[in-house]
């Protein structure tokens, strides 16, 4: 597939990948290379404009026996609103006889734009004016990362916007909540210094992060970073991975 935009894994060998082009979840064993060994599409559950259906999803994140996803909440490419691409949701990792299934849990959460542009501990980012524009421009609004944390919350990773060069993570302290229909609680913002680069994806592992930084419009390089958790590490947040751990091409991780 091209246009890999999100993955989990689901067991040892088997993983879940979105695409940003569409809404269906391919199920892939790592041991086989060609096509996925299950496709589950999701069109019908999410609730998306009939006329306008790409939902952009760019990020997952696996809590328990089951995965978040996130679609980017930004405009397209053109600048104009798209509703289908505000989109949060969980699907429960169901092993069986067959292999695995993905059910929806609960019910596609469409609010999320709006718990970030009215929570005041956001307000200094501007992130209702950060999304009326195309999710490349500078300062724009585009979501691209997701990450599970030690005690079952989410790190929403921003690629868009980059406040004062530093990238942007919003906690979300209640995910299961949110699914259920109930208003996203959002924690303390946290800014990262990854030399001036927005999150393009992010995992938990080992009690440390692993993030994807690049440039919010595409141009340039990405690069790899470890994150404690901590508020520095060596004076800043994050630190380099060295050249020899950064052999990828692929802008997004699952551990």
């Amino acid at each position: 597939m091209c246009d890999a935009s999100a993955a989990v894994a689901l067991t040892d060998r088997l993983f879940a990948v979105a695409s940003d082009e569409d809404s269906v979840i391919r199920v892939y064993n790592r041991e086989q290379s060609g096509n996925p060994v299950q496709s589950i599409d999701l069109s019908a559950l999410l609730d998306l404009d009939a006329r306008k259906p790409e939902s952009d999803l760019e990020a997952a994140a696996r809590i328990g026996d089951r995965a978040y996803w996130i679609s980017s909440h930004g405009r397209n490419r053109s600048g104009k609103l798209r509703l289908s691409r505000e989109r949060f949701f969980a699907t429960q990792i169901i092993t069986n006889a067959q292999g695995i299934d993905l059910k929806i849990v609960g019910r596609p959460y469409e609010d999320l734009l709006r718990d970030l542009t009215g929570d005041p501990k956001l307000a200094r980012f501007n992130l209702a004016e950060a999304s009326l524009h195309e999710p490349k421009a500078r300062g724009a609004l585009n979501i691209e990362g997701l990450s599970a944390t030690s005690d079952g919350s989410l790190l929403i990773g921003f690629r868009n916007p980059i406040p004062g060069g530093q990238a942007l993570l919003v906690p979300m302290l209640n995910p299961d909540e949110v699914i259920h229909g109930k208003r996203a609680k959002l924690g303390e913002p946290i800014l990262l210094d990854l030399d001036g680069l927005g999150i393009r994806d992010m995992a938990y592992s080992d009690g440390k992060y692993l993030i994807i930084g690049g440039p919010y419009d595409g141009k340039g390089q990405s690069h790899l970073y470890e994150w404690s958790g901590g508020t520095s590490v060596n004076g800043k947040p994050c630190r380099e991975c060295p050249p020899q751990q950064q052999c990828f091409r692929s802008v997004w991780v699952t551990w």
